[in-house]
């Protein structure tokens, strides 16, 4: 090899190294989790098929704050009632006014930052309030994707988030980094589940950013 082809096969190999490094830096991720400002609110569409029963309906979301224990927590005001957030996002539960409906042990989070391919699992304590009821369960997740998806509101930059749970729940989000809120969620129970089989398909109608 004479030294110009020798110098240019080194030129082509540092140049490829490069490319290679800048797009890694280059690649999306999701350093924390930083929710949308107070006051926020969106309307969403919810259709349930089989175990979730069937129906399809609106419903409005609020982004408002509260306490639990003593500690400041993010609430998310939905139809179904108040989730209460860590400052991180980690899920403590479900309320309806101060009265827990659902809560986890411990709350139920994800591993940031988040980048297309990480996966990581999880393991619960499910208390049902109303039942007195506790249940363990584990989780498996992976971000399959960071990707475009379209919904009434529009179109948006996500992460594709995966669940699958040893109840039987496949499960995946669309999450916004930008909006800190789910733009589409597919949730499905599979045969397994002890409910039985049924999906709930959710999307975003409209997004009122507050503050």
């Amino acid at each position: 090899m004479s030294l110009n082809s020798h110098l240019n096969s080194r030129l082509l190999t540092l140049g490829a190294a490069l490319a290679a490094s800048a797009c890694a830096l280059m690649e999306p991720t999701a350093e924390r989790y930083v929710p949308p400002p107070v006051g926020t609110t969106w309307e969403r569409v919810q259709t349930d098929t089989g175990s979730y029963g069937s129906q399809s309906a609106k419903s409005i979301g609020k982004r408002g704050e509260g306490m639990y224990q003593g500690k400041p927590v993010i609430t998310f005001e939905l139809a179904t009632g108040t989730v209460f957030a860590q400052q991180d996002g980690s899920w403590i539960g479900i309320f309806k006014g101060d009265t827990p409906v659902i809560t986890w042990d411990p709350p139920l989070n994800w591993r940031y930052p988040l980048k297309v391919g990480k996966t990581w699992t999880r393991e619960q304590r499910m208390t049902i309030h109303a039942a007195k009821r506790t249940m363990p369960y584990k989780d498996e997740q992976k971000v399959e994707a960071y990707e475009d998806v379209t919904v009434p509101a529009g179109t948006f930059k996500t992460f594709k988030v995966r669940t699958l749970s040893s109840f039987g729940d496949d499960n995946i989000v669309w999450f916004s980094p930008e909006m800190g809120i789910f733009v589409k969620v597919h949730n499905t129970r599979t045969a397994k589940h002890p409910q039985g089989p049924g999906t709930r398909v959710i999307e975003l109608l409209s997004y009122k950013r507050g503050g």
